[in-house]
Order: C-alpha cells, then structure tokens, then sequence
C-alpha cells in the first residue's frame, strides 16, 4: 500500500496537471488563431478598393439578379418558358467568362475589362429600371426587348467577376519580397501565390457574405423600385470608386491569352498527326526535363507530345518551326496535357448544373406561391444559401480534412483508398456534394407534393396554409452542394493545372456545369406540355424534383468510378509524380 506521503506526492502532481493544462490549452489556441489571422488577414490600400465592388456584385445578384424568374412570371411568360430563359442566360454567362478572361490576357489586361464589365452591368440595371418602371404601361413588346438586353448587359457584367476580379484581388494581395539570394537567371523577388490565394478566398468570402446580408436587410424596409435604385446607384458607385484606386493598384498588363496557346499546340499535334513518336529525349524540343515520355503520361492523349517534336525532314530550323506554328516547347504541350487530364472529372458535372438550375428558377417561383413568412423572404432564403456555400469549406477543412491527417494511414487498406485520402480529399469533397444533391432533390420533392395536394383540397385560398419556411431544408442543401463541389474542384484543378492557367479555374469549372444548364433548358422544353405547364400550380414540378434525384444518383455511381481511377493510376500532378503512398 502507499504511504500517506506517496498519496501526498500523487495528488500533487496530478492536482498540478490539472492547473497546467488550461493554461497550455490556452496558448496552443491563442497560437493557432494567431497564425491563422496573420495569414488570411492580410491588408493593402488596394484592397479596400476592390472589397467594394466585390459587395456591390452580390448586393445586386442577390436583390435583382436572383428574381429574375419572378419577374418572367410576372409578365405573364409561361413557366417552362421564363426557365428556359434563365437557364440559358447562365449557359451563356460561362461563355462569357472564357471571352472576359481571354480578351483581358491577350489585349486589356484585367483592370481595362473590370472597368468595362462593371460599366456594363449598371447600365443594365438602369434598363431593368426603365423597363419595370418606365415602360410597364407601354407595349409589353418594349417591355420584354429592354428586359433581354438588361440580362444580356448584366450577363457580360457578371463574367469579369470570377475570372478577372479574382485574379485581379490576388494579385493585389501578393507580398513582393526582394529576393537577396537571387543570381542573374533568377527573379528579383520571390511571390508566394499560394499564401496570395488563401487571403483571396478570405476576403472575397468576406465582401460576398456583407453583400449578401445588406441585400437582405434593404428588401426588409424597401420596396422593389427602391430596390431597383440603390442597385443601379450601388454598381454605379462601386465602379467609379474602383476606376479612382488605379494609383494604388500593383501594375497589371496583358500577358497572352493561354486559351491561344492551347489551340495552337492542339492544332500542331493534329498536324503532325502522321509522324512516329520520339525515340530519344533529345527529339522532343526544349525539354528540360530530359524525359522520353512527356507528363502525364497517358496514353489516350500521348500523340500531343507530337507538337514538341522536331522535324528533321523539315529544312526549317527549330526556331523557324515555332515560329510557323508546327512546334512548341515541352513545357506547353504538358500544360495543355495536364488541362486535358480533367476531362474525365468535368463529364460528372453536366448532371450537377441541372441541380443548380433549380435554385435559381423552380426554388423562386416555390417561394412566391407559399404564404410568405414575416422572417423568412425569398432574400434570407439565399442568404441561407449563400451562408452555407460559404462556410461549409472552412467546416469541412476543420473536420473531415484535419480527422483524415491525425488517421494512421499505414493501417488503411486497399492501398487507393489509402491515396484518395492522404492525396485526393478534394474528390471526396466532391462525391459528398453529389450525394447531397440527391437528398436536396428528394426534399424538394416531398415539399412540392405537399403542396400540390393541399393546392388540390383547398385550392389556392388565402392564407395558404404552408409557408416559406418549408424551403430551409432545400435552400440549405442546395448551398450545401455548391460549397462541397465548387471548392472540390478548385482545389483539384490547381494541383493539376500550370500556374498561368490557375485563374481560368472558374472558366472551365463553370463550362461543365454550364453544359447541365443548357441541359436543364432542353429538358424543360422536351417536357413541356407534359409536367410543365403555364404555371406552378398545373405543373408536376414534383416528378420533375424526382427525375433530376435518379439521374444524380446514376452521377454519383460514374462520378465514385472516376474518382476511383484517378485514385488508383495516381495521376502525376504539375508534371510531377504523386508521392508515395506507405505499403
């Protein structure tokens, strides 16, 4: 037994680690918030700038932009066809950005197109004011003809946003650090993108979500025309103050457009289509690497490594070549190489734009037909929306990504799952999106049975007796989905791509889901006459909810085969092989 005195010792001790241990809780946390914050806030005179105009973006999408299918209705266009419309107004959009980004590499430079597409976008609110206000005692054919060109305006406005804005903010947010260990062939400063990216995110998330909720505390003491003003007067203002921060701006110039660049090596891969691949690294043309196979080597897209190879036969020198566009460094081939390797993965997202596609048409017309909640307005609804998109990467990170590090991962078995985990969590942050939109689809189903069999027993009476709070659960999974996904993708698209094509991130992301709305607008038009019909009530919008569950089902079974192979051939990621996995 132990002697009183040991007992003594014991309780001691034990009474001393439990006043020790707050305490270096403590400052494990307050060190882990502190190297937190120094490295998302991070502040410049540009910034401040910038932050406005981001605001001013979701203020306007959030109060106008969003109710556009609403004010179809309201015109009296039936309800397949104002869907069509909107649809293919965001299909549209994505073919926007590419032109926005590309015009802005190859001649403006971001700034010029900001400005421009800014510009743009009030005038367009300015011809939704006109058209709501001004002309609705008119011909409704005047009517109509503003409001397309308004959407068309407010279309070319939105496109600048992801590809040119955001890349214009990281820039701005760049520390340029005079490197002192720099020889003659080296830079004279070193740029840390990746730190640069990271404050990106923060702030844009931060102006986005204060955009949001000005949006949604304006709708609760305004009227729709006033509305309508301080959007117009917003946009105009945030354009003219972005426009006088030039001097604070870090200068931007065109560079090329790599869209440019990327045609030109495919089209002298089709070309030199005929001859043999290279039997030596010294065949291929400038290749630093000193490889015989260029990365990623797969073998579906190995004959572009064709638009490196020297012509012998040829009596033009190598320069010549290049200059008549039949040759091109390695480095490019492997850019473009590495763009096509996520093909596969965009093929799964046509089924998730249609999923998309009905929170900004089928959800809207939902709300305005319950009874409207005191609380709950069509505009709290997507600022819950916009919430959860915006916060659900950060939950994620903290609890899936920092549980699937502290995991032994020598003990996980089959080996690909072992990769998927340490080096793929962007993928399975993407299959739990898709899963989540068949749980959204499925919700909304049952919401839009309820209510069409009470519209059958009780009609249409006022008050009707279900209200906008019905639509929390698929407002939330909706912006549930859209979180999980587009932040997998960012994250797998800037592992895999080259640097000069990271701010194309959203161009091509979005394209493939753009594809899913203009799926979206052919599927409503296949089935109208059949489930849709002139307005919500007659339509079976509740089936609709219903197909669009089975076929995102069916994308989450090809979407996990996907994921499996880029888990298990351990696709090379920047031109490098993917770290070994333990065995």
């Amino acid at each position: 037994m132990a002697t009183s005195v040991e007992r003594n010792l014991i309780s001691l001790i034990i009474n001393f680690q439990l006043v020790r241990r707050p305490s270096w809780f403590f400052n494990s946390t307050l060190c882990r918030v502190t190297g937190w914050v120094k490295l998302h806030v991070y502040f410049t005179k540009a910034v401040f700038f910038i932050l406005g105009l981001i605001s001013s973006h979701r203020f306007v999408n959030n109060a106008v932009v969003f109710l556009w299918m609403d004010y179809l209705i309201d015109l009296g266009k039936p309800l397949p066809l104002a869907a069509i419309a909107l649809n293919v107004q965001e299909g549209l959009y994505v073919i926007c950005t590419f032109l926005s980004a590309s015009i802005a590499d190859a001649y403006t430079g971001p700034y010029k197109a900001i400005v421009f597409s800014t510009a743009s976008y009030a005038f367009g609110l300015l011809l939704w004011f006109l058209a709501k206000y001004q002309f609705s005692g008119n011909s409704s054919s005047t009517e109509i003809i503003l409001l397309y060109l308004m959407m068309v305006l407010a279309t070319v406005g939105q496109a600048s946003q992801d590809p040119c804005l955001k890349a214009f903010l990281r820039d701005q947010l760049v520390e340029h650090k005079p490197n002192l260990n720099a020889d003659n062939d080296q830079a004279d400063e070193v740029i840390d993108y990746e730190k640069a990216e990271v404050r990106r995110k923060f702030w844009w998330r931060i102006a986005s979500t204060v955009g949001t909720v000005s949006s949604v505390i304006m709708a609760g003491v305004s009227n729709q025309r006033m509305i309508t003003v301080i959007s117009f007067s917003v946009m105009a203002l945030a354009c003219l103050t972005f426009a006088l921060g030039k001097s604070f701006y870090y200068p931007d110039k065109s560079t090329g457009s790599p869209l440019i660049v990327i045609y030109r090596v495919l089209k002298a891969a089709f070309v030199k289509r005929h001859l043999q691949h290279a039997r030596e690294p010294n065949d291929y043309y400038m290749n630093d690497s000193g490889g015989l196979l260029l990365l990623p080597d797969i073998r579906i897209i190995r004959w572009l490594d064709k638009a490196a190879l020297l012509e012998t036969s040829k009596s033009l020198s190598a320069e010549e070549q290049e200059l008549n566009g039949r040759l091109f460094p390695v480095r490019d081939v492997q850019r473009v190489k590495q763009l096509l390797v996520l093909l596969p993965m965009w093929t799964a997202l046509p089924i998730h734009g249609l999923v998309l596609a009905t929170g900004s048409t089928f959800f809207v017309v939902q709300s305005e037909s319950l009874d409207p909640d005191p609380v709950l307005s069509i505009n709290a609804l997507f600022l819950l929306q916009r919430f959860v998109t915006v916060t659900v990467p950060y939950v994620h990170d903290f609890l899936v990504s920092g549980w699937i590090k502290k995991l032994p991962m020598h003990h996980v078995r089959p080996i690909w799952i072992q990769k998927l985990l340490k080096h793929r969590v962007g993928l399975v942050r993407i299959a739990i999106g898709i899963a989540c939109s068949i749980i959204c689809c499925m919700v909304s189903m049952l919401v839009e049975t309820r209510r069409l069999n009470l519209i059958k027993t009780r009609g249409d009476a006022e008050p009707f007796p279900m209200s906008t709070l019905w639509l929390v659960p698929q407002f939330f999974l909706i912006g549930l989905v859209e979180g999980l996904v587009a932040d997998g993708l960012a994250d797998f698209y800037n592992i895999h791509v080259d640097e000069s094509l990271e701010h194309y991130e959203s161009p091509f992301n979005e394209s493939a889901i753009g594809v899913g709305k203009f799926l979206s607008a052919a599927l409503v038009l296949t089935l109208s006459g059949s489930w849709f019909h002139g307005t919500l009530n007659t339509s079976h919008l509740d089936k609709y909810y219903k197909l669009l569950g089975i076929l995102s089902s069916v994308n989450l079974c090809f979407y996990l085969l996907v994921m499996y192979a880029h888990a298990w051939k351990a696709l090379h990621v920047n031109g490098s092989p993917d770290p070994e996995v333990s065995t």
